[in-house]
């Protein structure tokens, strides 16, 4: 684990670190994101997924982690509008932002450094599933409250039929109902693809990282924070040990993919909808560096 955060910390550091040296600026940092989106993390999710061996119990883990995100957020929700008392686009974004988390970026290298790359394959299932999916039906919702779209069942298929990732969980899933096996080889060019999407999507979280807005809503950053990577993945911990007695394997695959930071689509979002964009990015840079110390933490509680 601590060498696999100390491989994400070089990365986001070396991005952030060209990013204030001005040896990357908006331009090139879209031409990392379109290879990034288009075809690194498609490479890295069909082969991730031709490779998992599917079980109920796995599939049962990864709906109760649905579940708990889902009631997270809205509890979240319910915490900001009627305790905090914060004003509307405020309360729609700690809601969106605790809701979702960095589980590609960030939770496929990590619980690859912790678990094994076994347990990063399932990982990736965990995002499309838990993430993925989720942020192609909330992001219509979003853009609705805030007047900049319509909510309806045609917004949410258009964006999951445009999305490169959705499509090589598709494509994956197919080839592996096949009859036949696909042979290795065949693999060979498409892993080496694969294989960069771990350092260009750090890299890339490095350039897009900034710091200046952290003074202005530390508060509710650190409510949403600890919302997202300590309440969400507490209601997972105590549901896995009511349903399995421990927490193993898979389970400890999905606690570690729960406690991750804010997604980083999810400032994207926000800024679109017209909702609290500094909030979005405060949360997001802090987040990462709040992992350090929050993802180690889960993963020893794990073994408990």
């Amino acid at each position: 684990m601590l060498l696999a955060l100390y491989g994400v910390f070089a990365f986001i550091g070396l991005g952030y670190l060209a990013k204030s040296m001005r040896m990357v600026g908006n331009k090139q940092s879209g031409i990392l994101l379109g290879f990034l989106l288009n075809f690194a993390l498609p490479a890295q999710i069909f082969t991730g997924i031709y490779h998992i061996e599917f079980e109920i119990k796995l599939l049962v883990t990864l709906l109760l982690a649905l579940l708990c995100s889902l009631i997270g957020g809205l509890l979240m929700y319910v915490f900001a509008k009627f305790l905090l008392k914060r004003e509307r686009n405020t309360i729609v974004s700690m809601a969106f932002l605790s809701t979702l988390g960095n589980t590609l970026f960030l939770g496929v290298p990590l619980v690859g450094g912790a678990l094994g790359q076994a347990y990063a394959n399932k990982a990736i299932l965990y995002d499309q599933i838990c993430t993925a999916i989720p942020l192609a039906i909330l992001t219509p919702l979003m853009m609705s409250l805030g007047g900049k779209g319509v909510f309806n069942f045609r917004s949410i298929s258009m964006r999951l039929s445009q999305n490169p990732l959705f499509l090589a969980l598709i494509i994956g899933l197919v080839f592996k109902l096949m009859p036949f096996g696909l042979s290795e080889w065949i693999f060979t060019p498409i892993k080496q693809l694969g294989a960069c999407a771990t350092p260009v999507a750090l890299f890339a979280i490095g350039v897009q990282i900034s710091l200046s807005d952290i003074k202005t809503e530390w508060k509710n950053t650190f409510f949403v924070l600890f919302w997202g990577m300590v309440v969400v993945p507490s209601l997972l911990f105590f549901t896995l040990k009511l349903s399995y007695g421990t927490i193993q394997g898979d389970g400890q695959m999905a606690l570690l993919e729960s406690a991750m930071p804010p997604l980083i689509s999810s400032a994207a979002v926000i800024m679109r909808a017209g909702l609290n964009k500094k909030l979005a990015v405060s949360s997001i840079a802090f987040g990462i560096l709040a992992s350090a110390c929050i993802i180690p933490l889960w993963l020893y509680l794990s073994y408990i």
